[in-house]
């Protein structure tokens, strides 16, 4: 439970930091918008996100992640896993095609040796 648990709220967290990070455009004022909220995990355990957005650079990733993985380890999740999953993230938010192919290498290679405690 708390592999998957740890999982979900990573690929959450990744996904909430960026689209936080996001400059896109609100829309107008005309245009109608919805709103939905997601629960938190309810476990004390849980104290954040990874606090990484696109386009930072790889210290700034990299810096972030390795305590985020440290914690996923502690519950038993496997670092190269949570990685792969973080990188996957990563690559499935609208502001990834905005990134230079430098900035997509460096984001990846960052989350890798993040996983691998290596920065």
């Amino acid at each position: 439970m708390k592999k998957t648990l740890a999982a979900l709220f990573g690929t959450g967290a990744v996904l909430l930091a960026a689209a936080c990070g996001s400059s896109g455009d609100s829309g107008s004022a005309g245009e109608g918008t919805t709103e939905s909220t997601t629960a938190a995990p309810s476990t004390s355990q849980v104290t954040g996100s990874t606090g990484i957005e696109l386009g930072q650079s790889y210290d700034q990733i990299c810096s972030a992640l390795v305590p985020y993985f440290d914690q996923l380890e502690s519950w038993g999740q496997d670092r190269t896993q949570a990685a792969t999953s973080v990188a996957d993230a990563q690559k499935s938010l609208p502001g990834w095609a905005e990134l230079s192919e430098e900035q997509q290498a460096e984001t990846l290679r960052a989350v890798e040796n993040a996983g691998k405690g290596q920065c």
